[in-house]
Protein backbone atom coordinates (compact mmCIF):
# COMPACT_ATOMS: atom_id res chain seq x y z
CA UNK A 1 0.00 0.00 0.00
CA UNK A 2 1.31 3.12 -1.03
CA UNK A 3 1.30 5.94 2.00
CA UNK A 4 -0.64 8.56 -0.26
CA UNK A 5 -2.81 7.33 -3.72
CA UNK A 6 -1.63 8.08 -7.16
CA UNK A 7 -4.63 10.26 -8.02
CA UNK A 8 -4.89 10.18 -12.11
CA UNK A 9 -7.54 12.85 -13.38
CA UNK A 10 -9.55 11.83 -16.70
CA UNK A 11 -10.59 14.89 -17.85
CA UNK A 12 -11.96 16.89 -21.11
CA UNK A 13 -14.53 20.05 -21.13
CA UNK A 14 -16.10 18.40 -24.57
CA UNK A 15 -18.91 15.04 -23.93
CA UNK A 16 -17.90 12.18 -26.29
CA UNK A 17 -14.43 12.20 -25.75
CA UNK A 18 -13.79 8.55 -24.12
CA UNK A 19 -13.06 9.85 -21.03
CA UNK A 20 -15.11 6.83 -19.31
CA UNK A 21 -13.40 4.66 -21.76
CA UNK A 22 -9.89 5.36 -20.25
CA UNK A 23 -10.49 5.59 -16.48
CA UNK A 24 -12.85 1.93 -16.73
CA UNK A 25 -9.94 0.31 -18.53
CA UNK A 26 -7.00 1.98 -17.05
CA UNK A 27 -8.56 1.43 -13.37
CA UNK A 28 -8.61 -2.68 -14.83
CA UNK A 29 -5.48 -2.53 -15.76
CA UNK A 30 -4.28 -1.12 -12.50
CA UNK A 31 -5.90 -3.31 -10.13
CA UNK A 32 -4.39 -6.16 -12.46
CA UNK A 33 -0.70 -4.92 -10.98
CA UNK A 34 0.54 -5.54 -7.44
CA UNK A 35 2.37 -3.44 -4.81
CA UNK A 36 4.93 -4.67 -2.71
CA UNK A 37 4.26 -4.42 1.22
CA UNK A 38 6.62 -3.33 4.29
CA UNK A 39 6.88 -7.28 5.15
CA UNK A 40 7.92 -7.98 1.67
CA UNK A 41 4.61 -9.63 0.44
CA UNK A 42 2.98 -8.64 -2.81
CA UNK A 43 -0.76 -8.10 -3.06
CA UNK A 44 -2.96 -6.85 -5.91
CA UNK A 45 -3.32 -2.52 -6.09
CA UNK A 46 -6.56 -1.30 -4.02
CA UNK A 47 -8.29 1.00 -7.13
CA UNK A 48 -11.00 3.42 -6.80
CA UNK A 49 -12.57 4.86 -9.44
CA UNK A 50 -14.32 7.93 -8.81
CA UNK A 51 -17.39 8.72 -11.33
CA UNK A 52 -18.34 12.21 -11.31
CA UNK A 53 -20.21 12.04 -14.73
CA UNK A 54 -23.96 12.65 -14.17
CA UNK A 55 -24.14 9.85 -17.08
CA UNK A 56 -22.59 7.54 -14.71
CA UNK A 57 -21.02 5.29 -16.91
CA UNK A 58 -18.17 4.07 -15.34
CA UNK A 59 -20.53 3.35 -12.14
CA UNK A 60 -22.57 1.05 -14.52
CA UNK A 61 -19.37 -0.36 -15.79
CA UNK A 62 -18.52 -1.61 -12.82
CA UNK A 63 -21.79 -2.93 -11.63
CA UNK A 64 -21.01 -5.41 -14.49
CA UNK A 65 -17.74 -6.67 -13.33
CA UNK A 66 -17.90 -10.52 -12.10
CA UNK A 67 -16.52 -11.77 -8.74
CA UNK A 68 -13.68 -13.53 -10.60
CA UNK A 69 -12.03 -9.84 -11.69
CA UNK A 70 -10.00 -7.51 -9.53
CA UNK A 71 -12.12 -5.18 -7.07
CA UNK A 72 -12.51 -1.92 -8.02
CA UNK A 73 -14.41 0.26 -5.38
CA UNK A 74 -16.24 3.20 -7.31
CA UNK A 75 -17.60 6.45 -5.42
CA UNK A 76 -20.75 7.92 -7.21
CA UNK A 77 -19.66 11.18 -6.98
CA UNK A 78 -22.44 12.06 -8.96
CA UNK A 79 -24.92 11.50 -6.90
CA UNK A 80 -25.64 13.90 -3.61
CA UNK A 81 -24.71 13.25 -0.67
CA UNK A 82 -27.38 11.08 2.17
CA UNK A 83 -29.67 13.17 4.65
CA UNK A 84 -27.44 12.09 7.60
CA UNK A 85 -24.35 12.27 5.24
CA UNK A 86 -21.27 15.01 4.59
CA UNK A 87 -20.31 14.92 1.08
CA UNK A 88 -17.01 14.15 2.34
CA UNK A 89 -18.00 11.19 4.50
CA UNK A 90 -20.03 9.78 1.00
CA UNK A 91 -17.16 10.42 -0.80
CA UNK A 92 -14.38 9.22 1.49
CA UNK A 93 -11.20 7.22 0.05
CA UNK A 94 -10.25 3.60 1.86
CA UNK A 95 -7.42 4.55 3.97
CA UNK A 96 -5.21 1.81 2.05
CA UNK A 97 -6.41 3.17 -1.25
CA UNK A 98 -3.20 3.01 -3.90
CA UNK A 99 -4.47 4.22 -6.63
CA UNK A 100 -7.67 6.73 -7.40
CA UNK A 101 -8.68 7.16 -10.99
CA UNK A 102 -11.30 10.22 -11.70
CA UNK A 103 -14.29 10.36 -14.36
CA UNK A 104 -14.86 13.77 -14.71
CA UNK A 105 -17.74 15.40 -15.88
CA UNK A 106 -17.77 16.98 -19.27
CA UNK A 107 -18.66 20.45 -17.65
CA UNK A 108 -15.71 20.79 -15.58
CA UNK A 109 -15.12 24.24 -15.33
CA UNK A 110 -14.36 27.08 -12.77
CA UNK A 111 -14.97 25.56 -9.43
CA UNK A 112 -15.26 22.30 -10.10
CA UNK A 113 -12.62 22.55 -12.53
CA UNK A 114 -10.64 23.95 -9.51
CA UNK A 115 -11.56 21.27 -7.24
CA UNK A 116 -10.63 18.33 -9.36
CA UNK A 117 -7.33 20.05 -10.20
CA UNK A 118 -6.50 20.02 -6.21
CA UNK A 119 -6.96 16.49 -6.17
CA UNK A 120 -4.74 15.26 -8.67
CA UNK A 121 -1.04 14.11 -9.15
CA UNK A 122 -1.30 13.18 -12.64
CA UNK A 123 -3.70 14.66 -15.70
CA UNK A 124 -5.17 13.02 -18.42
CA UNK A 125 -7.07 14.71 -21.42
CA UNK A 126 -8.83 12.09 -24.43
CA UNK A 127 -9.18 13.71 -27.48
CA UNK A 128 -10.92 12.08 -30.88
CA UNK A 129 -9.93 12.50 -34.30
CA UNK A 130 -12.07 14.79 -35.63
CA UNK A 131 -12.24 18.85 -36.14
CA UNK A 132 -14.63 19.40 -33.64
CA UNK A 133 -13.08 17.45 -31.01
CA UNK A 134 -9.82 18.78 -32.04
CA UNK A 135 -10.80 22.31 -31.53
CA UNK A 136 -12.22 22.47 -28.48
CA UNK A 137 -9.76 20.05 -27.21
CA UNK A 138 -7.03 22.52 -27.95
CA UNK A 139 -9.36 25.42 -26.13
CA UNK A 140 -9.61 23.14 -23.17
CA UNK A 141 -5.85 22.29 -22.70
CA UNK A 142 -5.34 26.36 -22.99
CA UNK A 143 -7.51 26.25 -20.42
CA UNK A 144 -5.77 23.90 -17.82
CA UNK A 145 -3.04 24.95 -18.77
CA UNK A 146 -3.14 28.69 -17.70
CA UNK A 147 -5.81 27.87 -14.62
CA UNK A 148 -4.51 29.38 -11.56
CA UNK A 149 -4.20 26.37 -9.83
CA UNK A 150 -1.96 24.20 -12.25
CA UNK A 151 0.01 27.20 -12.91
CA UNK A 152 0.30 27.76 -8.67
CA UNK A 153 1.58 23.75 -8.65
CA UNK A 154 1.60 22.05 -12.18
CA UNK A 155 1.64 18.81 -12.56
CA UNK A 156 1.98 16.23 -15.66
CA UNK A 157 -0.06 16.17 -18.67
CA UNK A 158 -0.64 13.55 -21.20
CA UNK A 159 -2.86 13.91 -24.21
CA UNK A 160 -4.77 10.43 -25.52
CA UNK A 161 -5.53 10.16 -29.27
CA UNK A 162 -8.69 7.96 -28.85
CA UNK A 163 -10.89 6.12 -30.82
CA UNK A 164 -8.42 6.78 -34.35
CA UNK A 165 -8.40 5.45 -37.43
CA UNK A 166 -5.16 4.87 -37.96
CA UNK A 167 -3.88 6.16 -41.45
CA UNK A 168 -7.04 8.22 -41.62
CA UNK A 169 -7.50 11.76 -42.84
CA UNK A 170 -8.83 12.55 -39.60
CA UNK A 171 -6.11 10.85 -37.74
CA UNK A 172 -3.44 12.61 -39.89
CA UNK A 173 -5.04 15.94 -38.78
CA UNK A 174 -4.62 14.97 -34.78
CA UNK A 175 -1.35 13.40 -34.90
CA UNK A 176 -0.42 16.66 -36.73
CA UNK A 177 -2.37 19.08 -34.02
CA UNK A 178 -0.75 16.70 -30.89
CA UNK A 179 3.07 17.12 -32.10
CA UNK A 180 1.78 21.23 -32.21
CA UNK A 181 1.28 21.07 -28.19
CA UNK A 182 3.61 21.78 -25.99
CA UNK A 183 2.25 18.64 -24.02
CA UNK A 184 3.23 14.82 -24.41
CA UNK A 185 0.96 12.30 -26.59
CA UNK A 186 0.85 9.07 -24.28
CA UNK A 187 -1.18 7.09 -25.91
CA UNK A 188 -3.33 6.28 -29.31
CA UNK A 189 -5.90 3.99 -28.97
CA UNK A 190 -7.71 2.42 -32.19
CA UNK A 191 -11.74 2.51 -33.10
CA UNK A 192 -12.39 -0.92 -32.26
CA UNK A 193 -15.71 -2.58 -31.23
CA UNK A 194 -12.93 -4.58 -28.17
CA UNK A 195 -13.90 -1.49 -26.01
CA UNK A 196 -17.80 -1.56 -26.45
CA UNK A 197 -17.17 -5.45 -25.78
CA UNK A 198 -15.41 -4.34 -22.41
CA UNK A 199 -17.85 -1.49 -21.47
CA UNK A 200 -21.07 -4.15 -21.73
CA UNK A 201 -18.73 -7.21 -19.37
CA UNK A 202 -17.32 -4.75 -16.86
CA UNK A 203 -14.10 -5.70 -18.30
CA UNK A 204 -10.84 -3.99 -19.06
CA UNK A 205 -8.87 -4.60 -22.64
CA UNK A 206 -6.49 -6.80 -20.51
CA UNK A 207 -9.40 -8.37 -19.41
CA UNK A 208 -10.75 -9.82 -22.70
CA UNK A 209 -10.60 -13.28 -24.28
CA UNK A 210 -7.48 -13.45 -26.47
CA UNK A 211 -8.05 -11.69 -29.60
CA UNK A 212 -6.03 -9.71 -32.28
CA UNK A 213 -7.62 -6.77 -31.59
CA UNK A 214 -7.19 -6.74 -27.62
CA UNK A 215 -3.41 -7.54 -28.10
CA UNK A 216 -2.68 -4.78 -29.82
CA UNK A 217 -4.68 -2.22 -27.68
CA UNK A 218 -2.89 -3.94 -24.58
CA UNK A 219 0.57 -3.09 -25.34
CA UNK A 220 -0.71 0.62 -26.04
CA UNK A 221 -2.11 0.58 -22.37
CA UNK A 222 0.71 -1.29 -20.65
CA UNK A 223 2.71 1.86 -22.41
CA UNK A 224 0.62 4.20 -20.62
CA UNK A 225 0.47 2.76 -17.58
CA UNK A 226 4.27 2.90 -17.66
CA UNK A 227 4.29 6.57 -18.39
CA UNK A 228 2.09 6.93 -15.14
CA UNK A 229 4.13 4.95 -12.81
CA UNK A 230 7.20 7.06 -13.95
CA UNK A 231 5.79 10.66 -13.65
CA UNK A 232 6.75 12.05 -10.16
CA UNK A 233 4.73 13.20 -7.43
CA UNK A 234 4.25 16.55 -6.43
CA UNK A 235 5.15 19.98 -8.25
CA UNK A 236 6.58 19.53 -11.60
CA UNK A 237 8.69 21.89 -13.88
CA UNK A 238 6.44 23.46 -17.03
CA UNK A 239 7.63 25.45 -19.94
CA UNK A 240 8.60 28.51 -20.58
CA UNK A 241 6.19 28.58 -23.42
CA UNK A 242 3.22 27.88 -21.22
CA UNK A 243 4.47 29.84 -17.77
CA UNK A 244 4.39 32.58 -20.20
CA UNK A 245 0.94 32.21 -21.00
CA UNK A 246 -1.86 34.80 -19.25
CA UNK A 247 -3.74 33.31 -16.98
CA UNK A 248 -7.14 31.96 -17.87
CA UNK A 249 -10.16 34.56 -17.09
CA UNK A 250 -12.89 33.02 -14.69
CA UNK A 251 -16.43 32.47 -16.21
CA UNK A 252 -17.62 33.40 -12.87
CA UNK A 253 -19.49 36.91 -13.22
CA UNK A 254 -17.51 40.29 -11.17
CA UNK A 255 -20.48 41.13 -8.96
CA UNK A 256 -19.10 44.93 -9.03
CA UNK A 257 -19.81 44.16 -12.64
CA UNK A 258 -23.26 43.02 -12.01
CA UNK A 259 -24.25 45.44 -9.51
CA UNK A 260 -23.37 48.01 -12.26
CA UNK A 261 -25.48 46.59 -14.71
Amino acid sequence: MADTPRRILVVNGKGGCGKTTVATNLAAMMARRSVMSAEGSQSPQKVVLIDHDPQASSSFWAEQRGPDLPAIHVIQAHQKAGMYQTQSFAYRIPFDTDVVIVDAHSNSRDRDLESLLKQSDIILVPILASPIDIRAGGRFIAELLTHRIFRAAPRPVGVIANRVQLKSETALKLQHFLECLDVPSVATFRDTPAYHEAMENGRGIAELPDSRGARREYAEWKSLVHWIETQPLGETRISDAIRSMPLAASRRPDPSTSARA
